[in-house]
């Protein structure tokens, strides 16, 4: 059974699964949460890499639908908690007790200007994202604050090409952990290496993020996605 992917849209899975090997070795004690996680494609990739647990949590029920059908389709829905709940609001338990999470893939909801190449309606909407941009703040907040256990590690993803979205975002995530505010994480970045995305080396920016430009990159790679994780 296979899945069909924009090769942009499978580097958030494949440098989180990268980080979490080179920090812990061993994967399969280690509890990650995909938040967003509809259709299925990095869930999917996710539970190919032999963690010991990984939730996925969506927030649209409609989507949640669909989530799980793909789970069924390539086997994996017996092995993958599906939450439908906001993420701003979920907290993870087992037993009724906090569970640590080890690792998060956050692949916000966001403009999907990265997608225009194949799917130019998104570049004809209205340019007002005030609303995505308090969605992804919240979120990106809520996971580092109280999912992500101390010393874990979240990878940010958008498929937009809007640096409100996406490198600001983090900037500010960042920043917001330096007043030492009681109850706000201090988060610092882990840069992306190059053997960790293999044919996109060259889109590794000077903070050591990775920022996909639709038609920049040589060869087949020239048509993917535009991403940035």
């Amino acid at each position: 059974t296979w899945w069909v992917q924009d090769a942009s849209s499978t580097l958030p899975a494949l440098v989180l699964v990268s980080s979490l090997r080179d920090k812990y070795g061993d994967l399969s004690w280690l509890n990650i949460v995909d938040m967003c996680a509809a259709p299925g494609g990095k869930t999917s990739q996710l539970l190919s890499a032999g963690f010991a647990s990984v939730t996925a949590v969506e927030a649209n029920q409609r989507r949640s639908r669909r989530l799980i059908e793909n789970l069924k389709r390539l086997g994996f829905v017996d092995d993958c908690e599906v939450v439908v709940q906001e993420g701003q609001t979920w907290y993870p338990t087992r037993d009724g007790k906090n569970a640590p999470v080890h690792g998060i893939l956050l692949d916000v909801p966001c403009s999907a200007t990265g997608t225009g190449a194949r799917r130019p309606d998104v570049l004809r909407r209205s340019p007002v994202i005030k609303d995505l941009l308090q969605i992804q703040e919240k979120l990106a907040n809520h996971c580092v604050d109280t999912i992500l256990d101390v010393g874990g590690i979240m990878v940010y993803a958008t498929c937009s090409l809007l640096k409100e979205e996406s490198e600001l975002q983090v900037e500010k995530l960042i920043a917001r952990g330096k007043d030492k505010n009681e109850g706000r994480a201090v988060m610092k970045t882990l840069p992306i290496h190059p053997h960790e995305v293999p044919g996109y080396e060259g889109a590794i920016d000077g903070n050591g993020w990775l920022r996909v430009l639709p038609g920049v990159l040589e060869g087949h790679l020239m048509s993917t996605d535009g991403f940035f994780v």
